[in-house]
């Protein structure tokens, strides 16, 4: 459990900071069919004044984080956000735990020097898929996930328009 992200309590928002580690993805099924979204990785959640909050945390990647452009491995982004508690855990032993929901102001605090950041897909889902997919490649191709040459292929045709 995320002690700190309970002590602060949901009544107000706060600013916090994370280091971008990586991007991913969660699955869901729709008539049985894999319905990806995109999410990334931050991890050294710390309020503002410096206090760490905890190791890491899972975002949806949603357009606020996107209008950020390529993100890199130790960038530092800045944002509010309100704690909500959530279960986690299979249907049978679920157990409580807290996260920072509703993230605005999202802002690249500090930024890992990088010329030649890469435009990435902000209005096309299929591709925003294939982009992680592609940067994540061997990480799922050593735990057995998914790498749907659909979404690769559509992340390629955005590259090439």
């Amino acid at each position: 459990m995320r002690h700190e992200l309970k002590r602060i309590g949901k009544l107000e928002r706060h600013t916090f900071t994370g280091v971008f580690k990586r991007t991913g993805y969660k699955t869901a099924y729709h008539h049985l069919n894999p319905v990806y979204s995109p999410t990334l990785l931050l991890t050294e959640i710390r309020k503002l004044d410096g206090k760490l909050i905890t190791d890491h945390l899972w975002f949806n990647y949603t357009k606020n984080f996107l209008k950020l452009g390529q993100l890199l491995p130790g960038d530092v982004i800045q944002f509010d956000a309100r704690v909500a508690n959530y279960s986690k855990g299979y249907y049978l032993c679920q157990t409580k735990d807290y996260k920072l929901s509703y993230p605005t102001k999202i802002r690249l605090h500090q930024g890992v020097p990088n010329p030649n950041r890469q435009p990435i897909p902000v209005d096309d889902h299929r591709a925003l898929i294939g982009y992680i997919m592609l940067e994540n490649i061997n990480f799922y191709r050593e735990q057995d996930r998914t790498i749907d040459s659909f979404y690769l292929d559509a992340f390629k045709q955005w590259k090439m328009d």
